[in-house]
């Protein structure tokens, strides 16, 4: 019986485990649906929005307003209510970004590795407000 018993305790807890690893390892697009404007502190303003996997920003203002809107896949994690990490890779351009976006105090931190391949890589460590927020869904 306490055979039984532990088989069926070990199998139960095998099949958690499994079901667990595959949640872990699966790719989430959690934002897909949501736009808003980000205002950096200290280096301009981006439009971003996620739709089909896929994020897409374009600079408002600052050094790179002129330049096109850009479009990457994008990862994320629901970190607590309201709250997402996400990243994306720039492969064009050797930067790998990554961010945390609050949309209960509207607010956002962001980790870029720039330039990853060059002799002078550049830590970009910054925050800034979310506005004009759209979602589609929580």
């Amino acid at each position: 019986m306490r055979t039984i018993q532990f088989l069926c305790l070990f199998a139960f807890g095998f099949a958690s485990f499994l079901q667990a690893q595959n949640s872990l390892d699966k790719e989430e697009h959690l934002l897909n649906g949501t736009s808003f404007t980000f205002q950096y502190q200290n280096a301009g303003a981006i439009d971003i929005s996620f739709e089909n996997d896929n994020m897409t920003y374009k600079w408002l203002n600052g050094r790179n307003m002129d330049q096109p809107a850009k479009t990457y896949p994008y990862k994320s994690k629901k970190v607590d209510f309201g709250i997402y990490l996400i990243n994306w890779h720039e492969s064009d351009t050797k930067n790998f970004v990554t961010m945390v976006y609050n949309f209960n105090s509207n607010s956002c931190a962001v980790s870029v590795l720039s330039k990853y391949t060059s002799e002078n890589p550049f830590l970009g460590f910054q925050s800034g407000v979310i506005e004009h927020v759209t979602k589609n869904k929580e």
